[in-house]
């Protein structure tokens, strides 16, 4: 049965997140405790693992992206299940009760809207990969949620900055 995943709230003050980096991709297997994405908050970026297991079916907040505490994140259950109805606000007893009573008759053909509309990713921004990196050689910029925010307001790259620590 397809489970929603809400987007956490993982501090006290948290309003909202942001995606940083997705672990795992649509139609990945997930298992508990495996990494599902990095959350950016106010503060930090945290790993964020996963409570249930299943198959990965929806995306909620694409990497990048910012949405409010306890907003769809994710979307886990069987390989191939309809979880649309949990978008629509529905429970998983309704989407089987509704599923009998939608099935077509002979003959006919399902409705277009029965596609699946799940959003295209969105392009990765130009300065997300930029950087520095480090001596491992990952290309990620290592700079607080805020730091960020506040070097995209003055127009600042950080790909540029260069850093004065180890």
């Amino acid at each position: 049965m397809a489970e929603i995943v809400n987007l956490p709230r993982l501090s006290d003050t948290m309003e909202d997140g942001t995606v940083a980096k997705w672990h795992k991709a649509l139609g990945d297997k997930v298992e508990e405790g495996d990494l599902l994405a990095e959350i950016e908050t106010d503060k930090a970026t945290m790993d964020f693992e996963s409570f249930q297991e299943g198959t990965l079916l929806y995306i909620g907040v694409e990497e990048g992206d910012t949405a409010p505490v306890d907003s769809v994140l994710a979307i886990l259950g069987e390989e191939g299940e309809d979880y649309k109805h949990l978008l629509e606000g529905g429970s998983a007893e309704e989407a089987s009760s509704q599923e009998a009573q939608e099935a077509p008759a002979q003959g006919e053909k399902a409705a277009p809207e029965a596609e699946d509309k799940s959003p295209a990713p969105a392009p990765a921004s130009p300065t997300a990969d930029a950087g520095t990196g480090n001596a491992a050689g990952d290309a990620r910029i290592k700079a607080s949620p805020l730091a960020k925010r506040l070097a995209e307001e003055k127009g600042i790259d950080l790909g540029q900055v260069k850093g004065t620590g180890e």
